[in-house]
């Protein structure tokens, strides 16, 4: 797996993890389920209404990328919907990404934030950019 989408799936399964601990320690606090998944986010955390924010407008959009693709009038025009929906996927990802680093920024975690914006880095370089393979670096 790749290494930013690796760090991706890492920091969100930690926010998971560190959310769900929350709601389970504060019984009165409201909380929402959140897509198909229902994952549970406090409405009371500042970053996870923002993730919150974000996921929701992500899935509309691609609700209605979707319904384009379905009445697409040709192949090419189904490939251009596709492609313009694994973009949106990956602009949600930036995002939420985003939002990790800030508030790690806010936090005092640099070293986070600085893993949590070299993934952004990593997912909005050009195709075909040059990419060092993982472990190559060239960090001391």
């Amino acid at each position: 797996m790749n290494t930013p989408i690796r760090l991706a799936v890492l920091a969100f399964v930690l926010l998971v993890l560190v959310t769900v601990a929350r709601v389970l320690a504060e019984p009165g606090t409201a909380a929402h389920p959140v897509g198909p998944t229902a994952i549970v986010l406090p409405t009371a955390d500042p970053m996870a209404s923002e993730m919150q924010a974000v996921l929701e407008r992500g899935q509309r959009e691609y609700a209605g990328l979707y319904r384009r693709l379905a009445t697409a009038a040709n192949e090419s025009e189904a490939f251009a919907v596709q492609e313009d929906m694994r973009q949106q996927r990956i602009g949600v990802q930036v995002e939420l990404l985003r939002i990790q680093a800030a508030y790690a920024h806010r936090a005092g975690r640099e070293r986070l934030a600085a893993q949590l914006e070299r993934a952004v880095a990593e997912l909005v370089a050009p195709e075909g950019a040059a990419r060092t393979p993982a472990g190559q670096r060239g960090e001391l």
